[in-house]
């Protein structure tokens, strides 16, 4: 296990980056500045480090330069600097090991800095045979599924609410019913019902205590509610996943997914770690959490293939019924034959004939879009990283481009008056010196590609407004899109100590 800094000011991309090395056994710390960085610096600190050529305060290559007493090997990365002639130049002059310029493969980063560094490398298992890999099941949100309504009930007297906050496991397939899909959350039936009280006690190592009963009684049914005291499992940083008690011994079930805490959510934080996956072409769960609501986003190459809820409302059936799909005898006919036929609710609605194959790609793609789009506007929670893949058989995946994904999001979800407080008439945007994306990736209108064309700093948005042939909502959500993408940021109002005076 090798110790390495992570100097990266891209906060999201950074945690990302230290989760992943994480995952491969290492111990990672990020700068996010190079004074940062060279804080921590002390003999033996670090075994290797991953540094950002441009960072806010100092060029990355003095930085590298500052490594070489210390004894620390270290790759250099950049999205501004790029080209044969400066790669050799961070290697043969500033003595990087490598150069990646971005976007790169995280995993092909990592490597690199295993291999060309001499870091320790950990051995990964052999993937499992297709027979196994076909019954694997996609990794889903264990909670009970909880309703919009749901959200509205926690008191605010209720200190001890973050206590009762549920954990995210791996089913087993045999507890995977087919009874409501999301894109891919399908929960219900009795048959998984049965088992949740029993893999969420595995998990958290504590008995699982029966729940009070409400009024009026109910028959007797299996406990679904999951034991909360050693929640903290999932989120320990620098723990595994969470261990089986040998006492409580299960058959035929996989590990657990290694979930990690790496962060808070605040204000345009879904969008940036969007841009982060997709930078690092990167493979993996991303785990968002508020209050009770968790949703995971599944990526492939960077980018967005599914994701899960465990909000009732945003589950398959549901979904289709607030488009007027599919009325309530409907929903009730797509139950009783996902339950019987072992299917899941969009196999069923179309063996019932009540939408095509076609036509559920294209309802799911909408489904995890307003998923995503329903987190843009979060500004509390958590979001975590595991490195686990998506395995699953008889799924549609979807392949989502982030930066598409953001704009449209803006456009079609941002209210006037919040684009008006975000956007104020002073403000002045200008090109990002390495963005996500590139611009032949976007897809812009022409009106949107001269709107980002005049952004170059030199106006305000009152300017852009004026010489735009865009309404006044859709110049502020374009422009909104744009700084959420990368593509744009704010320009700093800062007095030039440098100034040339040419002798005067």
């Amino acid at each position: 296990m090798a110790r390495l800094l992570i100097v990266e000011d891209n906060l999201e991309l950074a945690s990302l980056m230290v989760a992943a090395a994480q995952s491969r056994g290492h111990t990672a710390q990020a700068a996010h500045s190079g004074e940062e960085a060279l804080a921590l610096l002390r003999p033996k600190a670090f075994d290797a480090a991953v540094v950002d050529l441009l960072l806010p305060d100092m060029r990355g290559t003095e930085l590298l330069t500052a490594l070489i007493p210390h004894g620390i090997p270290a790759i250099a990365i950049s999205g501004v600097y790029k080209g044969d002639r400066l790669a050799k130049e961070a290697t043969s002059v500033y003595g990087a090991r490598d150069f990646f310029a971005k976007p790169f493969e995280l995993d092909a980063l990592l490597n690199a800095l295993e291999q060309k560094c001499g870091l320790p490398q950990r051995t990964l298992p052999p993937p499992p045979p297709p027979e196994a890999h076909e019954e694997e099941s996609v990794l889903e949100l264990l909670e009970l599924a909880i309703d919009d309504e749901d959200k509205g009930d926690e008191s605010e007297e209720d200190d001890d609410a973050e206590v009762t906050q549920p954990a995210a496991f791996a089913l087993p397939p045999e507890a995977i019913p087919p009874e409501e899909e999301t894109a891919p959350i399908i929960l219900g039936t009795e048959e998984a019902l049965m088992g949740l009280a029993d893999l969420a006690e595995a998990a958290s190592g504590i008995p699982s205590e029966p729940q009070a009963p409400t009024e009026p009684p109910v028959p007797p049914e299996p406990e679904i509610f999951l034991p909360f005291g050693e929640r903290e499992k999932v989120w320990a940083k620098d723990k595994g996943a969470a261990q089986e008690p040998a006492s409580l011994p299960r058959v035929g079930r996989r590990a657990l997914p290694e979930w990690s805490l790496e962060g808070e959510i605040k204000e345009a934080t879904i969008p940036r770690l969007l841009n982060a996956y997709y930078e690092a072409r990167h493979h993996g769960e991303l785990k968002l959490r508020q209050g009770q609501v968790l949703k995971v986003v599944y990526f492939e190459a960077g980018q967005p293939v599914y994701a899960a809820s465990n909000l009732a409302n945003e589950r398959f059936a549901r979904f289709c019924a607030r488009r007027g799909l599919i009325s309530d005898s409907d929903q009730q006919a797509v139950a009783a034959l996902s339950k019987e036929g072992g299917v899941r609710t969009g196999e069923a609605m179309i063996r019932l004939g009540l939408i095509t194959a076609d036509k559920r790609r294209a309802l799911i793609e909408e489904q995890v879009k307003e998923i995503l789009w329903s987190t843009f506007g979060w500004t509390t929670g958590f979001y975590g990283f595991s490195p686990m893949r998506l395995q699953s058989a008889g799924l549609v995946k979807l392949a989502l481009f982030p930066g598409d994904l953001i704009l449209e999001g803006v456009l079609k979800q941002e209210t006037l008056v919040a684009l008006r407080q975000k956007l104020p008439r002073t403000r002045r945007l200008f090109p990002t010196a390495a963005p996500p994306y590139g611009l032949h990736e976007l897809k812009l209108t022409g009106p949107q590609a001269m709107l980002l064309a005049y952004a170059d700093g030199s106006k305000t948005v009152e300017d852009l407004l004026t010489l735009t042939d865009l309404s006044e909502r859709e110049t502020l959500a374009t422009l909104r899109g744009l700084e959420l993408m990368g593509i744009l940021h704010e320009r700093r109002e800062e007095s030039n100590k440098r100034r040339i005076t040419f002798g005067l």
